[in-house]
């Protein structure tokens, strides 16, 4: 339910898709290099989202990251596959615990070590790749 909606958020990648593997981390994950991605934040967390390091979201941010496969896909806006991100705590530090990752559009929320293992490389700004500072080193 906390992301049913989620068509109606801020659409972070609007006129600014995200492709590509700017971290260099990305393997196959997430479709890939050659993968299209759109990034949705729910209002509790797009004035963070918005603004500049250093990022610290409020409990209840929920990001959602719909995935293509390639270009072609994303024009077409076939069905893409999404992942989810919920900010669940906040233990006063930076620190993976504070969220939960989801795989797909109807699977529950969890404390996903492989998820959360790859967002550790964006720990400083609270685990979340995308932001403006992302979109401003593109």
């Amino acid at each position: 339910d906390r992301w049913i909606d989620y068509k109606k958020w801020t659409k972070i990648t609007e006129g600014r898709v995200s492709t590509g593997d700017p971290t260099g981390f990305l393997g196959t994950v997430h479709k890939g290099p050659k993968g299209y991605r759109e990034i949705f934040v729910n209002d509790i967390g797009i004035e963070t989202n918005q603004g500049s390091a250093p990022y610290k979201y409020p409990v209840g941010t929920v990001v959602v990251k719909e995935q293509y496969n390639n270009k072609a896909a994303w024009e077409a806006q076939k069905t893409p596959d999404l992942t989810i991100m919920v900010k669940v705590a906040d233990n006063g530090a930076m620190d993976a615990s504070n969220w939960r990752f989801s795989d797909s559009y109807t699977s529950k929320a969890d404390n996903n070590g492989f998820c959360s293992g790859c967002h550790t490389i964006a720990a400083k700004d609270d685990f979340v790749f995308t932001n403006e500072d992302f979109f401003e080193s593109q």
